[in-house]
């Protein structure tokens, strides 16, 4: 970007169970460090099934097509199951190089991925759990198809003070199972520049299988992610929003 350039937009895709009032903190910080925002609730959250991850995919798409229609250039950030989701909406074609040769300004610039599921093409989430047909025993699903994690102190909030622990915990929203275990009919991450931003102290998705995501895209589809690293548990941007601040900040620079 050339200096004096209006910053991107940051269009944060959010991860399954956690509303976007769990990211008001960061994106506070990135609206007061000139950066726009986005974060639009997902339909799965708190939806009986079978809304899922194609309805989620479908809105985080039709907010992309208003902001580029804008001409707006945009950095994605998504987190947990919002890789999922980013990974199934964002074709190729809201990319700035497909757009400028077109002949359009704007479109995304970067996905960055916080603590975020990379799934292969044909894959859920719930695979990479172990099993395309039901989550593991630490997501329970309930008899109507919800599913909620269990212990999230610990797996989500590790970093954070007992109190903030319980607090945020407490927040979460139950969603359906069916959005987990819904294959990947496209990978974004295969047809934009990418960022990983890894989460050293993450119990939800443990470093090592972060670290194993990123090295099985990057054989299989031909990519590279440049890789970023920080101290934090599943959610720096509770505990260190200064943190993605930071890794914004660089993919602009």
């Amino acid at each position: 970007m050339a200096l004096g350039d209006p910053k991107p937009t940051i269009l944060l895709v959010h991860g399954t169970w956690h509303p976007p009032k769990f990211y008001k903190q960061q994106l506070d910080l990135l609206e007061a460090n000139g950066f726009p925002t986005s974060c639009p609730l997902q339909p799965s959250v708190g939806k009986l099934p079978p809304i899922g991850l194609k309805e989620d995919a479908q809105a985080i798409r039709d907010e992309l097509t208003g902001l580029v229609d804008q001409d707006k250039e945009v950095i994605i950030v998504a987190h947990s199951y919002g890789g999922v989701v980013s990974s199934e909406a964002i074709d190729e074609s809201f990319g700035k190089k497909a757009r400028a040769a077109q002949g359009k300004a704007g479109g995304v610039i970067q996905i960055l991925f916080i603590a975020g599921w990379i799934v292969p093409l044909g894959l859920s989430l719930g695979s990479m759990l172990g099993s395309p047909d039901a989550l593991p025993p630490f997501i329970p699903t309930d008899e109507e198809g919800m599913c909620m994690m269990s212990d999230a102190e610990n797996r989500f909030y590790n970093d954070l003070p007992v109190d903030q622990q319980k607090h945020w915990a407490e927040q979460l929203v139950k969603c359906p199972a069916i959005a987990q275990l819904t294959p990947l009919t496209y990978v974004a991450y295969a047809h934009h520049p990418c960022t990983y931003l890894f989460c050293e102290k993450d119990q939800g998705i443990p470093l090592f299988l972060q670290e194993k995501m990123i090295d099985t895209a990057e054989e299989t589809y031909g990519v590279t992610f440049k890789r970023e690293r920080c101290s934090s548990g599943h959610s720096p941007f509770l505990s260190q929003p200064e943190t993605m601040l930071r890794v914004i900040e660089k993919i602009v620079a």
